[in-house]
């Protein structure tokens, strides 16, 4: 009897807290804070620029909902560019609420450019607010608008990508992928630079190439040929948080060979005759820096492993020979060892260690490192720095000799 009752009293006391959580139901339905999305103006790209000497202009490519939805579009700008000024970039963000009729939401934003006066200036307060805002994230990508602004840059109309922050994200990726000129980085990446004493962070370098004053206009993607087109064009170093040098062509993909960012690469040698080349695609690339210490200062040693095919031939060789494909490897290394050392050298006499040597020196001399750290930027400059590069020709392709020597296998 005292079982079915307490059994009794169980199932009224369940009941009861049944109904009480049911109250609280209605109070955990959605968010108190949430924001619809056709509330929302979704910003692709984000510009940075500096105005005068302490004043910032944002400008901010808004999608058009209406004409990336093919049911509603009326064959206008598929993007709008919101420009604003303010002492803050948080200030400037905000005032620019009474441009657009919609909430801000940077929070699916690509790409954010910095212009080349800004990044000459320095980017650490940028930086800042990138890395503090709440709707940010640390995966977006930085370039720098070499020799322009950044809303140079976003107001240029592109053809196949109809949002020109999404094309200049793929551009950028194809371009790391292929030619190894210039790679991607983060917001995240360039937090951690800023952190190596001695060094800095790399940006990517973005450019307009053409008529500045028709690239925002959409006529400039009614031509077959664009008046104006936006191109990835190389690499910037820092020092700290500022733009101190441009590496471009051989020396922005030895840059890219040094830090390990190369996916495929494409050298160009010399044959004997004149005017006679061969192309090389590289498939594999690894490096690794050793440190040594030899009579009190730092040496380094850049170690570099490839392998290759070939991709295009010019000249009147025999491929089928062991011989011939032995000395193509040689020539190969040496070219790859000539434009690494141009790069160290080069990057030497900005005294900013993007290339890692001081972590290289840290990892192996602990002691000596704290000797160092402190002026690390001037022993960084004056260091000798060695380069060994092994090669492997992997294949051919299809074909063994080229056409030139009047064979066809």
């Amino acid at each position: 009897m005292r079982n079915e009752q307490s059994a009794v009293t169980l199932r009224g006391r369940i009941g009861r807290l049944c109904m009480v959580l049911l109250l609280f139901v209605p109070l955990l339905s959605g968010c108190w804070d949430s924001v619809e999305l056709n509330q929302r103006a979704v910003v692709a790209g984000i510009g940075i620029d500096m105005v005068g000497e302490s004043e910032y202009e944002v400008s901010l490519q808004v999608i058009v909902a209406d004409e990336i939805a093919g049911a509603k579009a009326r064959g206008d700008t598929p993007v709008v560019l919101y420009q604003e000024r303010g002492k803050s970039l948080f200030q400037a963000i905000r005032k620019a609420s009474q441009k657009v009729p919609r909430i801000i939401s940077l929070a699916h934003a690509r790409l954010v450019v910095i212009g080349e006066k800004l990044a000459r200036h320095g980017i650490g307060d940028t930086l800042d607010f990138l890395e503090r805002y709440t709707e940010t994230r640390l995966t977006i990508k930085m370039l720098i608008a070499r020799g322009e602004t950044g809303k140079d840059v976003l107001t240029t109309m592109t053809a196949i990508g109809r949002i020109p922050a999404n094309d200049i994200s793929g551009k950028l990726e194809i371009s790391q992928n292929l030619y190894a000129g210039d790679y991607a980085v983060s917001v995240d990446d360039v937090i951690r630079s800023m952190s190596n004493k001695g060094g800095g962070p790399v940006l990517t370098g973005v450019e307009v190439n053409g008529n500045l004053e028709q690239a925002s206009r959409k006529s400039n993607v009614d031509n077959v040929l664009p008046e104006a087109v936006v191109r990835i064009n190389g690499m910037g170093v820092f020092q700290k948080d500022r733009l101190v040098r441009w590496l471009d062509d051989d020396q922005a993909v030895g840059l890219s060979l040094i830090n390990n960012k190369v996916k495929s690469a494409e050298t160009t040698l010399n044959c004997n005759k004149k005017g006679e080349t061969i192309s090389i695609e590289t498939l594999f690339s690894k490096t690794t820096i050793d440190s040594r210490m030899e009579q009190g200062e730092p040496v380094f040693v850049i170690n570099l492993k490839q392998t290759g095919a070939v991709q295009e031939a010019e000249c009147s060789i025999d491929l089928k020979s062991s011989e011939v494909i032995k000395q193509l490897q040689m020539q190969w290394a040496e070219e790859t060892k000539r434009i690494v050392l141009s790069t160290v050298k080069e990057v030497q006499r900005t005294g900013s260690d993007v290339l890692g040597l001081g972590l290289a020196l840290e990892r192996k001399y602990p002691k000596q490192w704290g000797k160092l750290s402190s002026e690390w930027s001037r022993y960084f400059a004056e260091s000798t720095v060695r380069v060994q590069v092994t090669s492997v020709l992997k294949h051919t392709q299809s074909r063994t000799n080229p056409y030139s020597r009047g064979e066809a296998n």
